[in-house]
């Protein structure tokens, strides 16, 4: 009952987040030209780190295949491999996909760090039959 309750609590935090995000990206690029304060654009860069922390959590606490844990961080991998091939491989390529993908993996990153820190914590806790 309280696993239950608490992937909904982290499914919730995963889809308010994500609204709060798409609302920043929607904002940023809704006309043109261009014209983003700094602030947002720090918010457009690494707002993402929050729905991808939740859903990392979310997805480590599912049952399944040990490739699960991989899954939220293939989410950002694979376009931003295809950005690279579709830029030649250049090393400005590298660079803005390096950008762009690092507050998600660092999300992801953190909610491994943090599953496994309260299963050991949980493990501490119950005796030894």
């Amino acid at each position: 009952m309280k696993k239950n309750r608490t992937d909904r609590i982290l499914l919730g935090c995963f889809l308010v987040s994500l609204a709060v995000y798409l609302v920043i990206f929607v904002s940023a690029f809704a006309e043109l030209p261009l014209n983003i304060s700094p602030l947002h654009q720090l918010l457009l860069m690494f707002f993402h780190f929050i729905p991808q922390f939740f859903l990392q959590l979310l997805v480590c606490r599912l049952e399944g295949p040990v490739w699960r844990f991989v899954l939220p961080f293939a989410l950002f991998l694979v376009p931003a491999l295809v950005f690279v091939l579709c830029t030649g491989g250049a090393g400005l390529g590298w660079v803005l996909a390096g950008g762009w993908c690092m507050a998600p993996l660092s999300g992801c990153a953190l909610g491994w760090l943090v599953f496994g820190i309260t299963r050991l914590v949980h493990r501490l806790r119950r005796p030894n039959p």
